[in-house]
């Protein structure tokens, strides 16, 4: 809360203080973890046997990395701004070097916690998810000072995200409700997140997997089309038709996540949907979608200016 009642230096706090020692405490269990392994790597459980990434592309969505890029994605650009960079070009240089670099570090992060998991099986069993995982792990290596490394990295790893999506929430809600103070605004959220985190990780992963399942295929089109938004002239009519036809499938994906299966729907989104069987079936329709949109919008475009062409041969 008190890092998010001071968003002009939120750039500062989360690169310079918060990252380094998030970084710092998940290295000393990675490195401890590649010298001393607690046992060979076992072969994964039934539901990774096949389809492995597709089923941990849909995994991903758990992290939220996608949709909070669009909540934080402001804060980054004036943070760019405020260190000088002036032009468009030079703040796309920034964002791309700043991308790769978090990407590569990402990487090596989720690898090393794969290897980590896989590589723990043979002495600690399968475990229900991934904060169990690191539980286990941390207590193995370190005792009871594990739960004290841990306690301290997942609350440093928190805190970089959560300090970022409280000021990016709390400045939006104030820009919609300007009567409404900022700090009030940061206040009720934190205290709202604080209630909500003490269901436990295992009950928020089963009420969010729905919600998530539905809105992420959508947040990744819209991402895809923005980056070829020149390609087609950011014509209005190809974000509507892909996303619509995206939501639509997304939409029934996550309530058949939810439990809630609509079986007419379902064989036929799985008889003439490729990759539906793995939860991906949005892929093709929102890229048929993209290019039907196109169309329209040309025939649209036509149409306009056919009329206002024979206006021009009546008047001359």
């Amino acid at each position: 809360m008190f890092f998010s009642l001071n968003p002009a230096k939120i750039v500062d706090i989360v690169g310079k203080i918060l990252t380094p020692i998030k970084l710092t405490f998940i290295g000393i269990l990675v490195i401890v973890a590649f010298i001393h392994p607690i046992g060979e790597m076992q072969a994964p459980v039934e539901a990774y046997t096949s389809h492995a990434f597709f089923k941990g592309f849909q995994e991903g969505y758990l992290t939220m990395d996608t949709l909070a890029s669009f909540v934080f994605g402001i804060i980054i650009i004036n943070a760019i701004k405020e260190k000088g960079a002036k032009t468009k070009t030079q703040i796309m240089v920034v964002c791309a070097k700043a991308t790769i670099i978090a990407a590569s570090i990402l990487a090596i992060i989720y690898t090393a916690l794969s290897y980590m998991g896989a590589s723990s099986v043979a002495k600690l069993g399968h475990l229900e998810n991934g904060g169990e995982v690191l539980a286990k792990v941390s207590n193995y290596y370190f005792g009871s000072y594990g739960g004290v490394l841990l306690g301290l990295m997942i609350t440093v790893a928190c805190l970089t995200t959560s300090v970022g999506l409280v000021s990016a929430c709390s400045s939006f809600f104030h820009k919609l409700f300007p009567n409404v103070p900022y700090k009030a605004i940061a206040i009720t959220l934190c205290i709202f997140s604080a209630i909500v985190a003490n269901v436990g990780l295992t009950q928020l992963i089963a009420v969010s997997v729905p919600v998530l399942t539905a809105i992420y295929p959508l947040a990744i089109v819209l991402i895809f089309l923005t980056f070829f938004h020149s390609l087609f002239k950011g014509r209005a009519e190809v974000y509507q038709v892909s996303l619509t036809v995206t939501f639509i499938i997304s939409l029934f994906d996550g309530l058949s996540a939810a439990g809630v299966n609509v079986e007419v729907v379902s064989q036929v989104f799985t008889k003439f949907l490729p990759m539906q069987e793995v939860g991906l079936g949005w892929i093709f329709p929102a890229i048929i979608g993209g290019f039907i949109g196109y169309g329209i919008s040309v025939l649209k475009l036509k149409n306009q200016i056919q009329p206002a062409a024979n206006t021009n041969k009546k008047i001359g």
